[in-house]
């Protein structure tokens, strides 16, 4: 099974940021894959391929790390990209005040490695909220992600970690939660 671990957003927080994929696909500027406010989270670590023996050891460090780790609260807030402004693959929503979540996923990264799996780029806490398929309009694309720089789309609380399945599909991804890891209080 395709695998992630991930955290998860609240409501409010999703409502904002689905009015402002709304916002943006309005623009018709860029050919756009937004993703379905139900998928949308903060992935601390993609896994690919597991096995289900794999995935319940992976559960029990999880497990391990959650506890370590207090719950707090985080903001959502500022729209980016990925690679760069020139080339957009990935457009993004900002996490402020995430020293928390960079700490369990150090811990993550850590303890994954141990069980061979890969290491990643430096981590970023962040929302992936669409992937860009091609730009029609580079200057229209840039100008409304400009504007929305500084947006905020609230607080929420990072209360646990989980062990998602993702299973591919012509209309997208359907992400499952395997467990959940609730953070020390």
């Amino acid at each position: 099974m395709r695998a992630f671990i991930a955290i998860e957003i609240n409501d409010a927080v999703r409502e904002k940021i689905v009015d402002v994929q709304d916002r943006i696909a309005k623009t018709k500027a860029a050919k756009i894959k937004f993703v379905e406010p139900e998928n949308l989270h903060i992935t601390i670590k993609f896994l690919g391929e597991i096995t289900e023996d794999q995935a319940r050891e992976i559960g029990g460090i999880l497990s391990n790390i959650a506890r370590k780790h207090k719950k707090h609260k985080v903001r959502a807030k500022g729209i980016g990209v990925f690679p760069n402004p020139n080339y957009i693959r990935v457009i993004w929503v900002g996490i402020e005040n995430d020293e928390g979540i960079k700490a369990i996923a150090k811990d993550v990264e850590r303890e994954m490695r141990r069980l061979g799996f890969k290491k990643e780029h430096n981590f970023v806490a962040h929302i992936t909220i669409g992937r860009v398929k091609f730009v029609r309009d580079k200057l229209e694309l840039a100008m409304m992600l400009k504007n929305l720089a500084n947006e905020d789309f609230g607080e929420f609380e990072v209360d646990a970690m989980e062990l998602k399945k993702s299973t591919l599909t012509p209309k997208g991804p359907i992400y499952e939660t395997l467990a959940r890891f609730e953070l020390g209080s």
